[in-house]
């Protein structure tokens, strides 16, 4: 009787997992299905899946691992572009092209050949161009090579970290992969290629107005627009088809003073299409006033050093928030090493640093009255457009709402499929090769109105005696470059200000050039005394993607402020010759 109770039982418990698995098979199926159709409509795609399934049956060297896990990210990109200078044409551009990004893991999710750094040796993903042409055979073909590339060094990789790992004790022990729900997702916002005729015709009208600034000494104007398509395949069956398309707009200018500091500043636009831009009138408008703060900034005084309160007003708060916290959202598994950072094998010292918000998960990173979350599902906030949203990752996980600081407390990590500590699952933030924010929203409980946090800014220095106080408008945008990482960055930072003033106990303003912010780090960000009510929205090429940032004006209790230390290049010797008539 006892027999037949388990039999019973075991056999109900099959039943229950069966009709789990047809289940989910009925759930998935008809997006497979969907998904299949599709690529009979598109030969790349085709050429991605049946030469994975060749690769996931065929590819392994003897006595050595087959993959357990292969992906296909095929990326396609049309761009064009023009430029002018002071009215007159620079060049357009068109280009288009293909590559393939291909990931081949070797081992165990628990311990593959990814996480590793070789002396001297690639790793990580490989990519190479493919044919633009929609040629099945021939796009086949170089996935065929370029997969047998990467298979050959995932198993040389995965040889090397065994050895290392031999002769290292490892004080913390995480998955090199972590597991995801299988899903297809189709998320295409496509755009009409531009007319590069009527974008030069732009470009030379709005550099034409800095024949209106006798002090700036030089400027350009550059209008880009981009498509981009992202097909995806993995061999746990997941897949994306991705379209977006961007029109952007920077503008800028330099000159220097008469002491010979170098002053420059810029704007940037961005629209989802060429109909979307400001109107005209807005844009040169926006360029005239850059011609006016760049003139200006050579008359504003200088400030030798400077320690108390600072008020960072609108896009200035955007932008130190960006350059400074943004960068530790991004949860990045520090990698075995080969070598050590004096040359020694076996793996100990050297390489990047830690993320140092690893060890703040569940503590205070920000004044209690912060909530941080990135949202790449949002497209416009109050009315505004954000240029984040996305529905899937590189890695073809879903996007989703990510609180990242709740009351001040750091509660996770923008993450992707290599887990680290306390982050054990992706959170759908990969993109371009790293973890990055989206559209990533602060916002502060009993926020002040702009008039409210000035007057906050003067009752500080009449208690403590100051003369004047700095409110920054501007920084310079460091993320226009390569991109912002909290590694190799050291403790403290000096972040250089565009457009700062020195404000009095009367309210009145005088403009100040030439600052740095000096020491600003993370926690400096914990004794923010007040936050301004409505953010503002600053959206800038962020670590290789376009991201959005909401933040509103931050009042910090004490900052150090100073001039920038050594050698500057002297004026020119002559004037500008077009105002030199």
């Amino acid at each position: 009787m006892t027999f037949m109770k388990f039999t019973s039982s075991r056999l109900a418990s099959r039943g229950r997992s069966l009709r789990r698995v047809v289940l989910a098979l009925v759930a998935v199926l008809p997006a497979l299905a969907f998904a299949m159709a599709g690529d009979a409509q598109d030969p790349v795609m085709r050429a991605m899946r049946d030469e994975l399934a060749r690769s996931m049956a065929q590819l392994q060297l003897e006595n050595l691992e087959k993959p357990y896990f292969i992906s296909y990210r095929v990326q396609e990109a049309r761009s064009q572009s023009v430029a002018a200078q002071f009215g007159s044409a620079l060049g357009r551009n068109e280009s288009r092209n293909r590559i393939v990004v291909i990931e081949v893991r070797v081992g165990t999710p628990a311990l593959d050949n990814t996480n590793f750094q070789a002396a001297g040796f690639g790793s990580g993903p490989i990519g190479a161009n493919l044919p633009m042409d929609d040629d099945y055979d021939a796009i086949r073909r170089q996935l065929w090579l370029t997969t047998d590339r990467a298979y050959k060094q995932s198993v040389e990789l995965l040889s090397k970290k065994k050895a290392v790992l031999q002769n290292k004790t490892r004080t913390e022990v995480l998955p090199d992969f972590s597991a995801q729900p299988l899903s297809t997702l189709t998320d295409l916002n496509p755009g009409a290629p531009i007319d590069l005729a009527q974008a030069e015709t732009l470009a030379r009208e709005l550099s034409a107005v800095f024949r209106e600034s006798p002090g700036v000494a030089t400027s350009s104007v550059r209008i880009g627009a981009t498509e981009e398509t992202t097909r995806y395949v993995n061999s746990e069956g997941s897949s994306f088809v991705r379209s977006s398309f961007l029109v952007t707009l920077r503008a800028s200018a330099a000159t220097q003073a008469d002491d010979g500091f170098p002053l420059d500043d810029h704007t940037f636009t961005v629209a989802r299409s060429w109909a979307t831009l400001p109107p005209k009138a807005d844009l040169l408008a926006s360029v005239r006033d850059l011609g006016r703060r760049v003139t200006a900034q050579r008359t504003a005084s200088l400030l030798e050093q400077y320690n108390g309160p600072v008020l960072f007003e609108g896009q200035a708060a955007a932008e130190i928030f960006a350059q400074v916290i943004a960068p530790n959202f991004s949860a990045r598994p520090r990698p075995v090493l080969e070598t050590s950072g004096r040359g020694g094998r076996g793996g100990g010292g050297g390489g990047p640093a830690e993320n140092p918000f690893l060890d703040k998960l569940g503590a205070r990173v920000l004044p209690d009255f912060f909530t941080v979350i990135d949202d790449p599902t949002l497209t416009s906030l109050n009315g505004a457009p954000l240029f984040g949203e996305n529905r899937v990752d590189d890695e073809g996980v879903p996007t989703r709402p990510v609180t990242l600081v709740e009351k001040g407390r750091l509660k996770t990590l923008l993450a992707s499929r290599a887990p680290v500590r306390g982050v054990p699952r992706s959170t759908g933030s990969m993109q371009d090769g790293t973890p990055v924010p989206s559209n990533l929203i602060v916002t502060a409980a009993d926020g002040l109105d702009a008039a409210a946090l000035k007057a906050e800014l003067l009752k500080l220095l009449e208690q403590r005696g100051k003369d004047y106080g700095v409110i920054v408008r501007r920084l310079a945008n460091s993320t226009l470059g390569s991109g912002a990482s909290p590694s190799g960055r050291g403790n403290s930072r000096a972040e250089s200000v565009l457009v700062a003033v020195k404000v009095f106990p009367d309210g009145r303003e005088e403009p100040l050039r030439n600052i740095e912010v000096a020491g600003i780090d993370p926690p400096s960000f914990k004794d923010i005394l007040v936050a301004g009510r409505e953010p503002f929205i600053s959206t800038v090429p962020f670590q290789g993607v376009i991201c959005s940032f909401a933040v509103p004006s931050l009042l910090f209790e004490d900052l150090t402020l100073k001039k920038p230390s050594g050698e500057i290049g002297k004026p020119p010797i002559a004037k500008h010759p077009f105002f030199d008539r």
